[in-house]
């Protein structure tokens, strides 16, 4: 194992928490509480208002006491991180990794792997480490949960349990935890990352400049109608040369979760669920209406007419330089971004940002796509069974589902990343001011797991914090103001013996969809052929065996 990880020692992997603008964290995009966590034999917790025990009175409490008192040491590979990387090359040497040791009193061989492809080649060897570190088996291991069990990979908790009583007695406080971290076999897979407070399952929307809505009088757009007056007012009346500046990834997102496509009465263009029956937006005849408004936004100039190949370094210039008014991000790295360079460089200008809404049909009525993650993701902290301590290994991962490792993995090592403050967990200057410059992010990883994921529930006072400008705060409550959440699929899994001909119509769909979505919007292909062609393609490529394989899947996770 040495010989095959040794290639991937170098931390250089792209970041992955919440607030990336690449997507959903992997606990996904993130990369995003105040929550209700069930204890084994003390009261529920409740929020970050709620005074932290003394470690002894948790560790009674909660049944396993910590650290433990036998001489334990455990492999762990973890997939590197450039939030870890820019400062520390050696993982081990943070703080996190050195207090979580200390706290447990487990000792820990860490095995740092460059990504998830050096992931697969680990498991590929046969030659695995008692744990590995916060990754989703649906998207690093062909065939799956079910197959990461059947090929000895995973080790089910199913008769552990008993060492984990605070991950037990979450799990039993919402059936739906438990579903998601259960194959439909019945095993349970791991220790999971939990966002259960709404305010941490969005972190993405539209994007706009609020003071150039306040100097022309205009609200927020609430329609398709009235974002398109608003456009036409920023590129007439403010000089906006590119209206909306979005790139490709940004444009399908937004029809993707619906924040466009929602004012044609379509929750979004991927898969979606309404009462348990399983949609594919792409196939459906309201996502002709949102591609014809899109091409019109785009004929008429106020869609940036490079998106399909436009950089990030360009869109953010677009903003700072007053060329765009309305684009697509994350509160974290898009305002606050945004936020922060122009206070640095125009301090005496009254720019600002701040989130949109999500369109509705008509004015007055609610929107109906969001930018959500499931509370579950389907990132796991598993042990192998290659472990050699299973009953330590399951107790020192119940940790963090404890009072005291709820603190830790969220807020860090009190005194030094945090302070209690009437109550309250409130991050130190060294983490919002760092004084050699790290970004907030950064510093925050060198103490927490709050902006990434790992075995806890994740506290809405860190995203408060991250989070913690005006405009962003205001555009969190803004993106989570509709009905998107009633139409999000869980983090559902086909059978393995489903997988293959899952993965390959999903491949050929998702290439196709993305192909033709540029063509529409761009005037590339007329949407004539929409019946025509591109429908019956989607039918040819397996649409609805695709569906029907979602639905099993969806039909199964209900049942669990």
């Amino acid at each position: 194992m040495a010989m095959l990880v040794a290639g991937a020692m170098v931390l250089s992997a792209v970041g992955c928490g919440q607030n990336a603008d690449s997507g959903q964290s992997s606990g996904g995009q993130a990369a995003q509480e105040t929550e209700t966590q069930a204890k084994t034999q003390t009261d529920t917790q409740t929020d970050t208002q709620t005074e932290a025990p003394a470690a002894e009175e948790a560790a009674e409490a909660d049944g396993v006491a910590y650290p433990l008192t036998e001489d334990v040491t455990l492999t762990m590979a973890v997939v590197a991180n450039a939030a870890i990387s820019a400062n520390y090359p050696d993982i081990s040497e943070t703080p996190f990794w050195k207090a979580w040791q200390e706290k447990t009193g487990v000792k820990l061989e860490l095995i740092p792997v460059q990504d998830n492809e050096a992931l697969k080649l680990l498991f590929a060897s046969g030659e695995l480490p008692d744990i590995i570190y916060g990754v989703n088996l649906s998207t690093v291991y062909a065939g799956g949960p079910s197959r990461a069990v059947t090929d000895q990979v995973v080790l089910p908790l199913n008769d552990y349990m008993q060492y984990a009583p605070d991950l037990a007695a979450i799990l039993d406080s919402n059936e739906n935890y438990r579903k998601v971290i259960t194959t439909e076999e019945g095993s349970i897979i791991g220790f999971p990352f939990i966002a259960e407070d709404e305010y941490l399952l969005t972190s993405q929307g539209i994007i706009i400049r609020e003071d150039w809505l306040e100097d022309l009088g205009m609200e927020k757009p609430e329609t398709p109608d009235e974002l398109y007056e608003v456009l036409k007012a920023f590129k007439e009346k403010k000089g906006a040369e590119i209206p909306m500046s979005c790139d490709a990834w940004a444009v399908r997102t937004l029809l993707e979760y619906g924040n466009i496509a929602s004012g044609f009465g379509l929750p979004g263009t991927r898969l979606y669920q309404v009462e348990g029956t399983v949609h594919y937006g792409y196939a459906e005849p309201e996502y002709k209406d949102a591609l014809a408004y899109m091409h019109k936004l785009y004929e008429e100039g106020l869609l940036d007419p490079n998106f399909a190949t436009l950089e990030k370094t360009t869109l953010y210039a677009n903003m700072y330089e007053g060329r765009t008014g309305l684009t697509h991000g994350a509160a974290g790295s898009s305002i606050g971004t945004y936020m922060n360079e122009m206070k640095q460089t125009h301090p005496d200008s009254p720019f600002s940002v701040t989130g949109s809404p999500t369109l509705a049909a008509n004015k007055g009525e609610r929107g109906i796509g969001r930018n959500m993650i499931y509370p579950v993701s389907g990132s796991v902290t598993f042990i192998t069974p290659q472990c050699k301590n299973i009953e330590a290994a399951v107790k020192f991962l119940n940790y963090g589902y404890t009072q005291e490792g709820h603190d830790f993995f969220n807020f860090g090592v009190e005194g030094e990343s945090y302070t209690v403050e009437e109550g309250k967990r409130i991050y130190t200057d060294w983490i919002t001011s760092n004084p050699d410059g790290w970004t907030m992010q950064q510093a925050l990883a060198a103490y927490t797991r709050s902006w990434l994921n790992g075995p806890f529930v994740q506290d809405r006072g860190y995203m408060e914090q991250y989070a913690a400008l005006p405009q962003q705060q205001e555009a969190i409550n803004t993106w989570i103001d509709n009905d998107g959440d009633q139409y999000i699929m869980p983090p559902v899994t086909v059978t393995a013996a489903d997988n293959a001909e899952y993965a390959r119509i999903s491949t050929e769909i998702s290439t196709y969809v993305n192909e033709m979505q540029i063509k529409y919007i761009t005037g590339a292909e007329s949407l004539d052929t929409f019946e025509t062609d591109y429908l019956p393609t989607l039918e040819a490529l397996g649409v609805d065996r695709y569906i029907e394989l979602t639905q099993n899947a969806l039909d199964a996770f209900n049942a669990r």
